[in-house]
């Protein structure tokens, strides 16, 4: 079906997964609805998979253990499976080259816009019926939302290769292009000066509505900033983790993290941090100023302490946060407005390293401190050093280094008398 067709009969579109708190379910609602698979290994996977749905399952499964992970593998993949229900009319399997492509366009934007895109609510109501007002995307993507996207599709896409379910991934190309042509250098400029995070710590203290019904959130609102800063967690991280991760060797206090890839890492807790944990702790009536041995109490917890709070809950408050700092340089340095209100849970990651690399720490201390896989991501915060590098050159002038290079020929004058 043309997609001209498609928008005259005005379908509407509904989820395809539960994106619950386990995998079992994803990939199940999938329908059939298209007949070529010419793609499709017949009679050699690698898993137990006789149909598209049964392998995006399979898929998923893999990443049951990371929840953040899973997630945004099945946005991305139920994204695709939409567009081509609604719109391509072919199989995962039956995919092709130019069907990629035209994706990739798509996700720039998605028409009809009514039915496509619309704003962030769940995907169902309360007792479980699909929620009409869903939509797949709040907007067209941007360039590094299409590169994401892409680039799970085309680990989704190997993965069914490896498996022999798929022959090809229709993807490869892109990738092959990829290695011929590598992006340039890069450069982290997405972190918060100082000034900036003073401004929105300001911001919460001063906050007109300090009554008890708001003094949770603002408290609680300055605590993830702190976190955020003085450990450089992700967001996944601060969200999935508990109070009795604070571990105290002797007398030093370390932050223990399952991260990226299962890996395991010990934050150093910086002084200021224990000060912050010990009065967001009080404020909010934990039983000690510092986590007990075995408590559950979640990192970032809910009002009634006992639940987390999810990774978008932990990004509205920090806009928010950001928001109300902004205000404060909307006058005289609206630029600096600007870039708090575009700045997310991810910039205060991109602050630490760059401030801990600042203050003097080595390149592997603050490798392993943020969980770096490689060296030379942590590398690529170096341009801490710019300000010394700036210092040193702002002075340069035509007229300076003419006035250098005659003190060094008087110099070398003197030196050619003095020998007589």
């Amino acid at each position: 079906m043309e997609e001209s067709t498609y928008m005259e009969k005005n379908q509407p579109i509904h989820p395809l997964f539960i994106l619950a708190e386990t995998h079992e379910k994803m990939g199940n609602a999938i329908i059939q609805f298209a007949r070529d698979d010419y793609n499709k290994e017949l009679g050699s996977a690698l898993i137990d998979a006789k149909d598209d749905a049964e392998a995006i399952s399979t898929f998923l499964h893999e990443y049951k253990d990371s929840l953040e992970t899973l997630r945004s593998y099945a946005k991305e993949i139920e994204r695709l499976l939409l567009w081509c229900i609604h719109i391509a009319k072919v199989n995962i399997s039956s995919l092709r080259r130019n069907h990629l492509l035209d994706y990739q366009d798509f996700l720039k934007n998605p028409v009809p816009k009514k039915l496509w895109c619309g704003p962030s609510v769940s995907r169902h109501n309360k007792d479980d019926s699909i929620n009409t007002n869903w939509r797949p995307f709040v907007k067209g993507l941007g360039g590094n939302s299409i590169k994401k996207a892409i680039k799970i599709l085309d680990s989704f896409f190997n993965y069914l290769v490896q498996t022999n379910y798929l022959i090809g991934n229709p993807l490869a190309v892109d990738r092959r292009r990829k290695k011929r042509h590598q992006a340039g250098p890069r450069i982290i400029d997405r972190y918060l000066e100082l000034d900036e995070i003073l401004a929105v710590l300001d911001s919460l203290s001063n906050h007109p509505f300090q009554d008890d019904d708001h003094q949770f959130q603002i408290t609680r609102a300055r605590y993830i900033i702190l976190l955020l800063f003085y450990t450089g967690l992700r967001i996944a991280e601060a969200a999935k983790h508990k109070m009795n991760h604070f571990i105290q060797r002797e007398d030093n206090w370390f932050l223990r993290i399952i991260g990226k890839g299962k890996k395991l890492r010990e934050i150093p807790i910086p002084d200021e941090l224990l000060k912050a944990l010990a009065d967001f702790r009080m404020k909010v009536n934990l039983p000690s100023p510092q986590p007990n041995f075995k408590e559950k109490t979640p990192l970032i917890p809910m009002q009634n302490l006992n639940k987390p709070i999810s990774t978008r809950r932990i990004n509205q408050i920090l806009k928010w946060a950001f928001n109300l700092g902004a205000t404060k340089f909307e006058i005289e340095q609206p630029r600096r407005a600007s870039k708090l209100r575009s700045a997310s849970a991810h910039w205060l990651r991109h602050s630490y390293v760059t401030y801990l690399l600042d203050s003097g720490a080595s390149l592997k201390a603050v490798q392993e401190n943020a969980g770096h896989s490689d060296i030379g991501t942590t590398m690529l915060y170096c341009h801490v050093a710019q300000l010394d590098r700036h210092t040193e050159t702002k002075n340069l002038s035509l007229d300076k280094i003419k006035e250098i290079k005659l003190k060094k020929v008087r110099k070398l004058n003197r030196a050619k008398i003095s020998s007589f």
